[in-house]
């Protein structure tokens, strides 16, 4: 999954109390923690390569994106978070870790098996869902504006802020289909060209700088919505 990761990214266990324990941009990093690790993995050349099976791409990401080593990266991403909000007690430590361990449970929804159960085992998961590019934009992009729309109604701000918030929502989408969606249609015809992917260190250079484009595109709107309260809504 891509642009689907961001679905969970809104919700926050304060919504309705006026407050917010996980910060929408912190949660964008959150969701794609594990993603971010794969790109520093690519950078350095550990990660990064496609190995073509039957004509499909698969991915190997076996540090990154491994059943044992997810849990492990979502642990880490409880950790950082609470060492520098530690205020927000077990409860922000459990928050974040929940955020960034559901980027493999979504992987596992699209991925073709190439999730493996722990670096070098042979066992790997996904459903595959890759395989109907159309069907996976809409359950990616669905999910996204979903939680977005969500997030409209447990927030409020200037118009100016919903303008900029569709925007973003239009680059996403536009991102999706660039990126996943019509590679995924050349897979489906049989005319998919891998030399003609992003690998290594460019995919990974390309992953951070998307990533971090995205995190401050919504830290800035953060900044003009305030989350409503109970007693609002």
């Amino acid at each position: 999954m891509f642009m689907g990761h961001y679905a969970p990214a809104v919700w926050d266990t304060q919504r309705g109390k006026g407050t917010v324990l996980v910060p929408v941009w912190i949660a964008f990093l959150a969701v794609q923690f594990m993603d971010i690790i794969f790109a520093c993995l690519a950078i350095l050349g550990i990660e990064g390569d496609t190995r073509m099976i039957g004509g499909e791409p698969y991915f190997t990401i076996p540090y990154s994106h491994s059943l044992l080593t997810s849990l492990g990266w979502a642990a880490v991403g409880g950790f950082l978070f609470k060492l520098f909000h530690p205020s927000s007690g077990a409860k922000g430590f459990w928050m974040v870790f929940g955020l960034v361990f559901s980027h493999w449970i979504f992987d596992f929804i699209v991925h073709r098996p190439d999730l493996p159960l722990w670096p070098g085992s042979q066992i790997e998961f996904g459903l595959s869902v890759w395989n109907w590019p159309y069907m996976a934009f809409a359950l990616e992009i669905g999910l996204l504006l979903a939680a977005f729309i969500y997030w409209v109604r447990v927030t409020t701000g200037p118009r100016s802020s919903l303008v900029a918030l569709t925007c973003l929502f239009a680059f996403m989408c536009l991102i999706q289909f660039a990126f996943i969606t019509a590679p995924g249609i050349q897979v489906q015809a049989g005319n998919f060209d891998p030399a003609s992917a992003l690998s290594g260190p460019s995919l990974g250079m390309s992953a951070v700088a998307t990533y971090t484009i995205l995190a401050l595109a919504i830290a800035w709107i953060e900044r003009r919505r305030a989350p409503k309260t109970t007693l609002q809504t």
